[in-house]
């Protein structure tokens, strides 16, 4: 709706553009059967003049349309993207823990992508060749309805074979979009656990595993190929024998003097550019199946509500003491055993409270109940007497430190990675935070200190650097519940 004026001048520019290059059949005809079979050049330059009037207004809007409707395609997609993202933030980690991270950033890349080609190229293809098709018609039934009802004889065949075409190829292009999924999926899984695979020496299992998804991809792409190389020939053989039918009769019409030679060839050339755009139209019939394959997996995505919302009534968390009371909570993930049952315990501030048991207890658990990273399944999690499902996340959040089990650093400077706590951090503040981590002891050592470049995940740094980095980050935050998974 934004973007209304720029859709209506395209639509005009398009309009203009198309029907000026619908009338130079005409003046062909005029040119055909009023210079040169009457013998009369008194009339060439009159006409020659039209000629350049109507090449120049079919260039002239046709550079106007083609602007606005790539811009505005361009802006489409951009728009598309970033909601796709923003959505994608608002999800709960329960959707991420059951999605492959390769097959999420395929969605939001070649399935956009996709999109982009349909709406960039596709819908200018689709109404500049509507508008001539529909112009076409109206001028070659203007021309000789005789040969209009001729010309259209093979198109029931025509429209039939496209249905059945849509029919066969959707589904297609739905499971290449998924095997692309599975590429990147595989491709992003191996290269995070490169380390594992080395460790390992599984390079040869890996690399099968990716051929195995690779080759998929490739029988799916093939298939669709023979498909559409089969089917559009097939199509330019149906066009061409109407072409040669209305030539037939045409030129049988002009001899027995039904109709002149000028019109047979002006309706030569309208039936050229019905039959040009109509090909056109089908061959961007088939880049629509490809984008609606994409764009379901866009909706899909796009339909996933987050496990973990706010209520329409909750309100913001005051600045808190840091009391934090479990009240009877029991919890368990969406599939799976019970993981706490019926736990009662109270942190109190100014406290430190560990929490031990053997792997796989429920310690990592409880402490994301405290953020409400999730939700409990019966009980109440309270901080200063508010239950943690009454209050907005971000004030909730935004007075909580984690550092998490698994630690995770960005492939930015030192300096970045720590302000991740607070964005709006100054450089001393930063330092400080380091030093209360340990941190400033391998920092200061280091060619280029804070601005020292750490790699993807932090590789270049040791587990224990890493971690130090991830405390003081959370330090930084200045939070009034600091919980560290582990961080020991």
């Amino acid at each position: 709706k934004s973007h209304w004026l720029t859709i209506v001048v395209s639509i005009l520019s398009m309009v203009v553009g198309t029907y000026a290059r619908l009338f130079m059949p005409l003046l062909l005809k005029s040119i055909f059967d009023d210079v040169i079979e009457a013998r009369d050049i008194t009339e060439l330059s009159r006409l020659g003049w039209l000629l350049l009037a109507v090449f120049f207004a079919q260039q002239f809007f046709g550079a106007i349309r083609m602007n606005l409707m790539h811009r505005l395609g361009q802006r489409f997609v951009l728009d598309v993207r970033l909601e796709t993202y923003h959505h994608l933030l608002q999800l709960s980690l329960d959707f991420f823990e059951g999605r492959r991270t390769g097959d999420i950033m395929s969605r939001l890349s070649n399935d956009v992508n996709s999109v982009e080609d349909m709406v960039v190229h596709g819908t200018d293809t689709i109404i500049t060749d509507s508008l001539t098709v529909l112009g076409t018609i109206g001028f070659m039934f203007m021309l000789s309805p005789t040969l209009m009802l001729y010309s259209l004889l093979p198109l029931p065949i025509f429209l039939n074979a496209i249905v059945i075409f849509g029919r066969i190829i959707r589904p297609l292009y739905e499971r290449i979009r998924e095997n692309l999924g599975d590429i990147n999926s595989r491709l992003q899984e191996s290269l995070e656990a490169i380390r594992v695979v080395k460790a390992f020496s599984r390079e040869e299992y890996e690399r099968e595993r990716f051929e195995h998804d690779s080759r998929e991809y490739y029988k799916a792409n093939i298939k669709g190929i023979w498909l559409w190389s089969s089917f559009f020939p097939a199509i330019s053989f149906i066009m061409s024998v109407g072409m040669l039918l209305v030539i037939w009769i045409g030129a049988d019409m002009a001899v027995s003097g039904l109709t002149t030679a000028g019109t047979v060839v002006a309706f030569v050339a309208y039936l050229q550019r019905f039959y040009q755009p109509i090909g056109s139209l089908v061959r961007v019939h088939n880049t629509f199946n490809r984008a609606l394959a994409a764009l379901a997996r866009i909706f899909q995505l796009m339909d996933e509500q987050p496990t973990i919302s706010e209520k329409p009534d909750a309100v913001p968390l005051p600045r808190i003491g840091g009391r934090v009371k479990f009240d009877h909570v029991s919890f368990r993930y969406s599939t799976g055993e019970m993981i706490l049952r019926d736990v009662s315990v109270v942190a109190e501030p100014g406290e430190t409270v560990a929490i031990v048991g053997r792997s796989g207890a429920g310690k990592t658990s409880v402490v994301n109940l405290v953020p409400r990273l999730y939700d409990t399944l019966e009980g109440r999690v309270l901080i200063d007497g508010v239950d943690v499902r009454d209050v907005t996340l971000e004030s909730l959040r935004s007075q909580i430190g984690i550092v998490l089990q698994e630690t995770f650093l960005f492939n930015a400077t030192i300096n970045e990675n720590i302000r991740y706590g607070r964005l709006d951090a100054t450089d001393e503040e930063i330092v400080e935070a380091a030093k209360a981590a340990y941190a400033s002891e391998f920092i200061d050592e280091m060619e280029d200190g804070y601005e020292s470049l750490i790699g993807e995940r932090g590789v270049k740094l040791s587990g224990g650097q890493r971690q130090r980095l991830a405390i003081a980050r959370a330090l930084l935050a200045d939070p009034r519940i600091l919980i560290l998974d582990e961080a020991t």
